[in-house]
Parts: C-alpha cells; sequence; structure tokens
C-alpha cells in the first residue's frame, strides 16, 4: 500500500551559476510530497489498524524535519561563499547544501530528514520537491 502527505513551505535560495533570474536571491512557496509504501497494520484495536501509518505522524515528521528546519529560511550552497557569510549573519533558519540547492538537491535532502524518522515497517519510495506549480523534482533515494 502506498501512501502521501503534502506540505507547503515559504523559503529561499540562490543559485549562483545560473543563467537565469536564479542566480539571483529569491524566495519561493514550495510543496514536499512524501510518498510512503508499508502493509497495512492489521493488530486488532490497534490505533493504526487498516493503516500504513497515520497521516499526522508523517505529518508530524515532515514539519519537524523539513518545515521547522527551512520555513522562512534559506537554503544556501556551501561553496557560494559570499551568500553563505550574507544569510547565515542574517537568518537563523538555514540549510547549507554541498551542491547549488536546486530543486533536485533539496529533494534529496527532504527525502534524508524524513527516512531516518520512518518507522521501521514503512519505506519513503519518493519525496517531491515543487518549487514553483510547474517545476518539481523527485527523489526516490537512489544516488545519480
Amino acid at each position: 500500500m502506498i501512501i502521501s502527505r503534502k506540505i507547503e513551505l515559504d523559503y529561499g535560495h540562490t543559485l549562483p551559476n545560473s543563467f537565469s533570474f536564479c542566480n539571483q536571491l529569491h524566495g519561493h512557496r514550495g510543496i514536499v510530497e512524501a510518498t510512503v509504501e508499508g502493509r497495512m497494520i492489521d493488530r486488532k484495536g490497534d490505533a493504526e489498524e487498516g493503516m500504513v501509518m497515520d497521516f499526522k505522524f508523517l505529518n508530524d515528521i515532515m514539519m519537524t524535519h523539513i518545515h521547522g528546519i527551512l520555513d522562512h529560511g534559506f537554503a544556501v550552497w556551501k561553496d557560494d561563499h559570499e551568500d553563505l557569510e550574507f544569510i547565515t549573519k542574517r537568518n537563523k533558519r538555514v540549510v547549507i547544501t554541498n551542491e547549488p540547492p536546486t530543486a533536485e538537491c533539496l529533494a534529496k535532502w527532504a527525502f534524508n530528514q524524513i527516512e531516518a524518522h520512518l518507522p521501521e515497517n514503512v519505506t519513503l519510495i519518493n519525496l517531491r520537491w515543487y518549487e514553483t506549480p510547474n517545476n518539481w523534482a523527485d527523489y526516490t533515494g537512489e544516488e545519480e
């Protein structure tokens, strides 16, 4: 069985090597959608009977480990020294990435944030990071 949950957050970033406007500091209203897979719980009388996991628990993980870290914050690349210095002086919520903070990079980051906190019987199979309503990246946990 497969279930999904999504959250929304506001975040900023910059892509210093980009040829477009993305090389400027700017923000997005992002949507993060996590898709997990597992067997439905069949323990009679269990509060989660008939579920892969309670949507509330998946939401709590996403809100704590993604929203609580990046909402109204900035994602900045560790090699972008000028912006890194400026952003870390100014902001309390900062995610420092090992590569430019593209939708692809942030999908991988969010996947790793969630995966470690799931129950052992549940597997994260996809993380979709919507940078805009028309642009998104999917990460399945497989390194490229």
